[in-house]
Formats: structure tokens, C-alpha cells, sequence
């Protein structure tokens, strides 16, 4: 009996001491691994998209001057942090050391989802309405919205409108149902914003206008587009009778002219 408590005890001791050996042995590793210099940023986009709106080297060259060549126990990752989020291609970002000499950035770029033209340039707006320059070597396929803007775009680097927030949650709406609906988006081909903020749509296959007026009640609007689609416009053609104008910006009514 005693032998077996001898040898369990025994047994103990020997797991006792590999343990601590491990524990001490992994605890040397991970601070040796600290002292390291970083030689490497690996960088991981979160929601890649078929058109990325920012690239992997790019947003390495971001960070690359603070990072490279430094320990990595000295990095400060909250900073680089800040420094990707102030680019207004990327709206969150999260930065850690991954290896002995690997800085990893992780980034979520923003989602345009329209672009807008105007005399003055263009840019690019997510669906926040937050408001981005045209950045990147690729055209993105998107919604395009031209002519007078009611509202200031903010400078270079982008940012949220101080003015007409309202105005363009309401026209993300908007294009967001053309883009979803499978015949509107091919059908529509431009959107244009008249002096006095009427918006104007123009199509691919007929010749007439359609005056929006604002984009709210977009979904009304739309459905009664649809309408003159299917009745009015057969029964004009018809009578070979050709309309220019369908205002459809009053409820419950389609003024053709």
C-alpha cells in the first residue's frame, strides 16, 4: 500500500515538473517572440467584394513606415488602428501581433452603393450616406445620381454631409429598390436631380421623362411607373399618341403630357 502511494504520488511530481516546464517554456517563447522586429504585415479584408474598393498592399503601406523594423512589443496597434479608420475607404480596423515578426490588420472597407456626378466632380456614398472620394484604379458598377445636389459634399478625405442628410437617405433608398429590382436596374439608366430638387428618371427603352419629384414614397412612385408601363404607354402607343413628361410625384395620380 504504501509503495502505491509512493509511486502516485511519484507520479505527481513528474507531471508537476513537465508542466512547469511547458508553462515556463511557452512563457519564454511568447516574450522572446515579443523582442522580435516585425518584418511582415499581413493584412485580411473582411468582406471582400467582386470589385475590391481598396487593396491588401495599400492598406499595408498605411502602417507599413510604423510598423516594419520595430519590436513588436513597442507596435502600437491602437494608433495604427486610428490611423486606417481616418481613410475613408475603411470603417473599422483592428490590428495585432500574430507571430514573432507578423503584424496582422484586419479592415472593413466601406460599401458604395451609389456614385454621384456633379459639375464640380464625383464621389461615392455608402449606405450610411457617408460621403467617399473616387478612390481605387476600377469604375464600381453602381447607381449613378447626377445634376444639382442639395446638400454640401464634404471635403477630400469624405466624411457625413452637414446638410441634406435627410434628402439622401432618402435617395439611397430609392436606388437601393432600382438596384434589387431586376428589370429597374437595367431599365433605368439615369437619375438626374433638377435646380429645384426634383428628381428626374430616364430610361432605356422609352423617351419620355419620369419626374420623381423627392425619392420619399419611392415604392408608391415606382408601382405606378410600373403602371404606366402596362397600360398607359400601350394604350398611347396605339392611338399613336407619344407623351414626353409623366410626372409621377403626386399621390395617386400619373399626369402625362
Amino acid at each position: 500500500m504504501f509503495k502505491k502511494i509512493l509511486a502516485i504520488l511519484g507520479l505527481v511530481v513528474v507531471c508537476a515538473i513537465f508542466s512547469g516546464y511547458f508553462w515556463y517554456a511557452g512563457r519564454y517563447a511568447r516574450k522572446q517572440a515579443l523582442l522580435e522586429k516585425c518584418n511582415r504585415i499581413d493584412v485580411i479584408i473582411t468582406n471582400p467584394q467582386t470589385q475590391n474598393f481598396i487593396g491588401e498592399d495599400e492598406v499595408a503601406d498605411m502602417v507599413k513606415g510604423a510598423a516594419i523594423g520595430a519590436r513588436t512589443d513597442e507596435i502600437d496597434t491602437y494608433t495604427l488602428e486610428q490611423k486606417l479608420c481616418r481613410s475613408s475607404a475603411i470603417c473599422k480596423a483592428e490590428a495585432y501581433v500574430t507571430g514573432p515578426s507578423t503584424l496582422t490588420l484586419e479592415v472593413t472597407q466601406r460599401n458604395p452603393v451609389v456614385r454621384f456626378m456633379t459639375s464640380s466632380g464625383g464621389f461615392y456614398c455608402d449606405s450610411s450616406g457617408y460621403i467617399l472620394p473616387l478612390l481605387g484604379k476600377v469604375t464600381l458598377d453602381l447607381p449613378v445620381v447626377s445634376g444639382h445636389l442639395p446638400f454640401e459634399v464634404p471635403g477630400a478625405q469624405g466624411g457625413y454631409p452637414d446638410t441634406g442628410r435627410e434628402w439622401l437617405a432618402d435617395m439611397l433608398d430609392l436606388c437601393e429598390m432600382i438596384r434589387i429590382n431586376s428589370y429597374w436596374s437595367r431599365e433605368i439608366e439615369q437619375i438626374w436631380v433638377e435646380e429645384n430638387s426634383d428628381i428626374v428618371l430616364y430610361t432605356c427603352s422609352c423617351s419620355e421623362k419620369f419626374i420623381f419629384g423627392s425619392a420619399s414614397d419611392a415604392a408608391a412612385k415606382l408601382e405606378k411607373m410600373a403602371g404606366y408601363y402596362r397600360t398607359i404607354r400601350p394604350e398611347a402607343l396605339k392611338n399613336n399618341k407619344h407623351y414626353t413628361t409623366v410626372n409621377l410625384k403626386y399621390k395617386d395620380q400619373i399626369i402625362c403630357k
